[in-house]
C-alpha cells in the first residue's frame, strides 16, 4: 500500500470510530442517522439441497403456507455482488456477512466471491451447511482453509446433540458430516465457527451432548441459542413451540448448557424467554439484508432490501424497504423514506406490521398501535 493508501486507511479508520460513537449515542433515539449499517448480510441465491422445517424459503411445510419468501429462484452475478460490496465499503458498512436463502456454496462463482469480499475488506464471514456431495465435488474444505487468515468466522445451523433430531429437523442434512466438515477445518486452521441454534420446546434437552461433541472434536466455535421466529406452520414454528417464561425447565437447560460451555471452553450464549425480551426492534438502527420477497419485482430479487427473516416479512406485509441499487451510496438508503418512517413509528412504539406481536421484541406495555 502507497502513501495515498495509508492515509485514507487511516482516515477511514478514523471515520468508522465516529460511526461507532454515533451509533451508541443515536440507536433507538433518532430516525434520521449519521452513521451506516453496522453490518450487511448478501445473500447470493436461492439453490438449496435442503427442506429444514423451520425454514420459510425451503421446507415442505411453508409451500403450502402463507409465507412470502418460499420458492423464490434468484441468483445474484459476481458482478451484482461486487457492486454492492464496494457500495457497502465506500459508505463504510464495518463488515459484510456472505449468505443465502439456502446454501451459498452452491452458487457456482462462490470462491470468486469470497475471494473478492477478502480483496475490498480483508476479511468475511460465510453461511454454510456443509452440504457434502458439492464440498466433496469442488474440494470445498481446502479452498476454505487456504483463505483461513481472511475468514472471520463461518456460521452454520445446528438444532441438537442428538443426531436424529437434528436431521428431522434439519431435513438432508446430516450431523456427522457438519461436524466433521468443522473438525477438519480446525485440524488444519483456528477458523472459528458460530453456531446458531434455535430453541423450542421440541429440541431443547441435548444441547449438553452438542457441546461435549463439539468440545472433543476441538472445534472452535461459540453456540448463539437464538428464539424461534413463529411462523406457524408446522408445530415446530407455532407459537406453542415458543420458549417462554413458563418453561422453567427450558431454562434450566439454558443454564446448564451455559455452565458446561465455560467448563469445556465453549462460549454459550442464550436468550431470554419470548415474552421476557428486550420489547425493542433495533435491527432498522442495526443492519439490513439483501433478500427476496414475493410482490416485489422479480428480476430484482438480488436488490430488495430487508431487515432480516422477521414474521413481518416472512408472513406479514413488510415486503421491501428499497431496492439498493436504486441509491448511489448506502447512506441514502439508510435513511430512505421507508427506514426513517418505519424508526419514527417504533420511537412512538407503532410496529410496521401486525405479524410482529408474535415477535419477542414486540413491547406489548409501551405498544400504541400498529400502522402497515
Amino acid at each position: 500500500m502507497g502513501l495515498v493508501g495509508k492515509i485514507r486507511s487511516v482516515h477511514r479508520s478514523i471515520l468508522m470510530k465516529k460511526d461507532k460513537m454515533s451509533y451508541q449515542r443515536e440507536f433507538y433515539k433518532k430516525a434520521i442517522l449519521s452513521y451506516p449499517p453496522r453490518y450487511v448480510t448478501v445473500a447470493i441465491s436461492s439453490a438449496c439441497s435442503f427442506r429444514c422445517v423451520f425454514c420459510a424459503y425451503h421446507s415442505d411445510d411453508a409451500r403450502s403456507g402463507a409465507s412470502n419468501v418460499y420458492g423464490l429462484h434468484f441468483r445474484l452475478s459476481l458482478d451484482q455482488f461486487k457492486k454492492i460490496v464496494d457500495m457497502c465499503y465506500r459508505g463504510r458498512v464495518p463488515r459484510i456477512h456472505i449468505c443465502a436463502t439456502g446454501e451459498p456454496f452452491l452458487h457456482p462463482d462462490i470462491l470468486e466471491i469470497v475471494d473478492y469480499a477478502i480483496e475490498v475488506y480483508g476479511t468475511t464471514s460465510i453461511q454454510t451447511d456443509f452440504f457434502r456431495p458439492i464440498f466433496e465435488k469442488n474440494n470445498y474444505l481446502a479452498e476454505i482453509i487456504k483463505r483461513q487468515d481472511y475468514i472471520s468466522y463461518i456460521t452454520t445451523d445446528i438444532l441438537s446433540g442428538d443426531p436424529k433430531v437434528h436431521e428431522r429437523l434439519k431435513k438432508g442434512s446430516c450431523y456427522e458430516d457438519v461436524l466433521s466438515s468443522m473438525e477438519y477445518i480446525n485440524k488444519h486452521s483456528d477458523i472459528h465457527f458460530e453456531v446458531h441454534y434455535i430453541i423450542t420446546k421440541h429440541n431443547y434437552k441435548d444441547i449438553d451432548k452438542l457441546i461435549d461433541d463439539l468440545s472433543r472434536r476441538r472445534i472452535n466455535c461459540h453456540i448463539s441459542i437464538v428464539n424461534l421466529h413463529p411462523h406457524g406452520f408446522n408445530d415446530f414454528t407455532s407459537t406453542f413451540s415458543l420458549y417462554t417464561s413458563k418453561d422453567v425447565h427450558i431454562t434450566t437447560a439454558l443454564e446448564k448448557a451455559k455452565m458446561l460451555g465455560r467448563k469445556r471452553g465453549i462460549p454459550v450464549s442464550i436468550p431470554l424467554p419470548a415474552d421476557a425480551g428486550p420489547g425493542i426492534c433495533g435491527s432498522f438502527w442495526t443492519r439490513f439484508q439483501t433478500w427476496p420477497v414475493k410482490g416485489i419485482d422479480r428480476g430484482r430479487y438480488g436488490e430488495n432490501v430487508i431487515v432480516g427473516g422477521c414474521n413481518a416479512v416472512v408472513i406479514g406485509k413488510l415486503k421491501s424497504l428499497g431496492y439498493i441499487f436504486d441509491y448511489i451510496n448506502i447512506m441514502d438508503l439508510w435513511n430512505n423514506e421507508h427506514f426513517v418512517r418505519i424508526r419514527e413509528n417504533l420511537l412512538r412504539g407503532i410496529y410496521p406490521d401486525e405479524a410482529c406481536q408474535s415477535c419477542q421484541n414486540y413491547n406489548q406495555k409501551n405498544q400504541r398501535g400498529l400502522r402497515t
